[in-house]
């Protein structure tokens, strides 16, 4: 509900200032994410919270700014252009992040990167970006908030935004569920990984957005909202219960397209009925009905993907029943489409409505007809094995009857330059490991003499151990770092398995200079090219006694 918040006070504050508002919460949270300890988890919440925040702020900004500033006949033409920018940064931003980030120990960066992208958005911001309408100071904030109470009594906007929902229920597919399904059922090659799958989306959309955005202009915009559930749930249904790798892909292809006709013809028609003094409100409403139906997608499809597709084997039954909300959404935006034309004759009989395929009967019930169809279908279907089924161990150690040893590896030690990686290979002998203990140290050179400080040189470390999640604590300015990868058979397998290649990048980020207290006499910095380093490694093991 943030956004309507936000689009309430934005009338009253100015767009220009509530932009300003979010992308300062989005950068305290950029920033804050960058010092974040991994374990700190009530820091890393609330600083997504300021990210989030922040964007739920931003967001309905931009929309309504639109419709305030494009003829209503050029709208459908205007959202188009303006998903196909958010999906243009979905695109480019992995390949950015790729290119100047190649190494996992430099991803931290990510976060002060993307606060420089938005403190480029800020100057755009307050040297180009212009009020669309005039604020208005003299609003009270409660008169402000009390502005969306019209919108949420709009009976048949409010029965728009639930229908709406729909959508975004089958959406939830496309982030969480589709990369499972690629993975749990082998549905591509090893070499076809998430991260490609999750271009392919966006991509489609970049690729072909403006061929569509074109086309889709002069049309109504309900009438193509409707075309485009159609090619989404036919994209859909192809993608997931498609037996060959070729349809898997051009499913999603085909669905990347029916989402770039409906949410911009989505807004592009709340934009059109809404109250010219409310287009603010009715536009941030749209992000309520995005999260409901976001949420509710998430939690009943995971529902339905583990017991229908991890458990029984039958993915294409619970993609039958996401398909099944499609077309039940599908139908009922055809019966609210009658209903507003019903609604427009009882006004103005003489008005030009629509009479086309969206009003005929044999349309809704040919819609209905494939919720069963589609249904019984997905019954007809192989039941498909899952790539590498839970193992289930025979024999499980009696840990109790082990003792902990300890291995000490050969103590490392080297000179890294600012702002380098430095990989290091180690092995871990043993078997039944326990724990693998990683601390890297070092220390600063003193000041030059009473009239200089010396600033901090910060390190780190990026630990990935055998069967462990890759460990990346933030920068330490300290002299030490230390990284302790515990693993616990009862949280995961019976095993303690840590044995294998573990490789340690140790990561030298800013080395601080010697700075004179005062710049007198002509003093000036003394650069500080690197630090030396010493690295410490030991694991503990278990071993069963011999009698």
């Amino acid at each position: 509900f943030i956004p309507l918040f936000s689009a309430a006070l934005a009338e009253k504050i100015g767009f220009k200032l509530m932009l300003l508002v979010a992308y300062s919460l989005m950068i305290i949270g950029y920033i804050s994410l960058y010092f974040v300890d991994p374990g700190d988890l009530t820091a890393l919440v609330v600083s997504f919270l300021f990210v989030g925040i922040g964007a739920g702020l931003f967001k309905p900004i931009i929309s309504a700014s639109i419709a305030h500033v494009t003829p209503e006949e050029k709208r459908n033409l205007a959202y188009s252009i303006y998903y196909w920018m958010i999906n243009l940064g979905a695109v480019l931003a992995p390949f950015v992040i790729f290119f100047v980030f190649p190494d996992v120990a430099l991803y931290y960066y990510v976060f002060l990167f993307s606060t420089g992208l938005i403190v480029v958005n800020i100057f755009i911001l307050l040297t180009i970006f212009r009020n669309p309408i005039e604020p208005q100071p003299e609003l009270a904030v409660t008169s402000a908030m009390m502005r969306i109470v019209p919108a949420l009594r709009d009976k048949s906007f409010v029965i728009l935004l639930v229908i709406y929902a729909g959508f975004w229920f089958m959406f939830a597919y496309n982030h969480t569920f589709l990369p499972n399904y690629l993975i749990d059922f082998g549905r591509m090659p090893l070499w076809f990984t998430a991260p490609l799958l999750a271009i392919i989306n966006p991509g489609t959309i970049v690729i072909l957005g403006p061929y569509l955005g074109k086309k889709v202009e002069k049309y109504k915009s309900l009438n193509v909202m409707m075309f485009g559930m159609v090619i989404f749930i036919i994209g859909f249904g192809m993608n997931g219960m498609s037996s060959t790798q070729f349809l898997f892909v051009a499913g999603i292809i085909i669905f990347s397209i029916g989402q770039f006709i409906v949410h911009p013809g989505f807004i592009s028609y709340v934009s059109k009925i809404a109250p010219k003094d409310k287009v603010s409100i009715y536009l941030a409403c749209i992000f309520v009905s995005t999260g409901l139906g976001q949420v509710l997608g998430g939690v009943v499809q995971g529902q339905w993907y583990q017991n229908l597709g991890y458990e029984q084997g039958r993915p294409q039954v619970y993609i039958a029943l996401v398909m099944a909300v499609g077309l039940l959404t599908l139908a009922a935006f055809i019966l609210y489409n009658r209903w507003q034309i019903r609604e427009t004759l009882v006004k103005d009989p003489k008005a030009d409505v629509d009479t086309g395929i969206w009003t005929k009967p044999i349309t809704l019930i040919v819609v209905l007809l494939f919720i069963p169809i589609t249904v019984m279908f997905s019954y007809t279907l192989p039941i498909m094995e899952l790539v590498e089924p839970p193992d289930e161990p025979d024999d499980i150690p009696d840990w109790s009857e082990y003792v902990i040893e300890t291995e000490v590896l050969p103590t490392e030690a080297g000179y890294s330059n600012e702002n380098t990686a430095f990989d290091l290979p180690l092995e871990v002998l043993n078997a039944n490991v326990r724990s693998i203990t990683i601390t890297l140290t070092w220390t600063d050179e003193p000041a030059q003499g009473p009239r200089y400080t010396n600033e901090p040189d910060e390190f780190s470390l990026d630990v990935s151990a055998p069967n462990a999640s890759t460990v990346q604590p933030p920068m330490s300015p300290s002299g030490r770092v230390s990284v302790t990868i515990t693993y616990d058979p009862p949280a995961n397998d019976p095993y303690y398995n840590g044995t294998g290649d573990l490789d340690v990048t140790i990561v030298c980020g800013v080395c601080g200079n010697q700075v004179p207290f005062f710049n007198f006499g002509g003093l000036r910095e003394i650069e500080d090219p690197g630090n030396a380093w010493t690295l410490e490694a030991s694991y503990e093991y278990y071993v069963k006694p011999t009698d």
